[in-house]
């Protein structure tokens, strides 16, 4: 376990992917490290779609920063907002804001880092596109030295009830 959480830390500190820093709007103090690349983060800033299109009021992009907050800070994590991928053994988890999809893995107990991700509308247009996006987790992962550290399980293994 020392070892890939030392190899985490390194991809951290080279960039790889980082944590992903609350608002200063949100006050609840963090639980749980929630890790982003910065090629989701990019995405989500520069997918036009994401700002214009709304649900309940609030943008896309709104609810992906309030999932990833609610991520960070529950003290639960709601089971039917993450989600193993098939295979189960690849150890791929997809997150479910609304109108979204995030895709990544969890290295630790009550730990995710994410990936990539898609709207959800394009994943009901293009049936493989959870599957390719799957595959990009797991090429992150080998890319990056990490495959050793996707934890695999199910959702009571990797997110316990902590209440």
């Amino acid at each position: 376990m020392l070892t890939y959480m030392a190899t985490l830390r390194e991809a951290v500190r080279t960039g790889r992917f980082g944590l992903f820093e609350l608002p200063e709007w949100e006050r609840r103090p963090p639980l749980r490290p929630r890790c982003v690349t910065p090629e989701l983060l990019s995405w989500a800033d520069d997918a036009q779609r994401l700002h214009d299109v709304t649900i309940g009021g609030r943008t896309l992009f709104e609810h992906l920063a309030q999932f990833f907050c609610d991520f960070r800070c529950s003290a639960d994590v709601h089971y039917g907002d993450i989600r193993r991928m098939l295979p189960t053994k690849a150890g791929i988890w997809r997150m479910y804001p609304p109108g979204l999809r995030v895709y990544g893995w969890c290295p630790a107990r009550h730990a995710f880092i994410a990936v990539t991700g898609a709207v959800e509308a394009d994943t009901e247009r293009d049936r493989r596109l959870n599957d390719r996006k799957r595959d990009e987790v797991l090429r992150f992962a080998s890319r990056a030295g990490l495959t050793h550290s996707i934890l695999t399980g199910d959702s009571v293994a990797v997110f316990p009830h902590q209440g």
